[in-house]
């Protein structure tokens, strides 16, 4: 089985999987099948790096790959 890394939902973020423009720690424990703390710390990460917004619930994506 293969590990989930940052990498890979930072790429799926990025995307804009949604085309809405907004994540949340719901939509990444949704979508990876993962437990609450492991999606709540990728998003940390997400918003140290600027990718997703510091604040509003859900977070407004501001870095996309498209």
């Amino acid at each position: 089985m293969n590990e989930l890394t940052y990498e890979t939902v930072r790429n799926w973020v990025m995307s804009d999987p949604l085309n809405d423009g907004i994540m949340s720690v719901f939509t990444i424990k949704r979508r990876f099948r993962i437990g609450h703390g492991r999606s709540e710390a990728f998003l940390r990460r997400l918003v140290d790096e600027g990718v997703v917004s510091a604040t509003g619930k859900p977070r407004r994506i501001l870095k996309t790959n498209k």
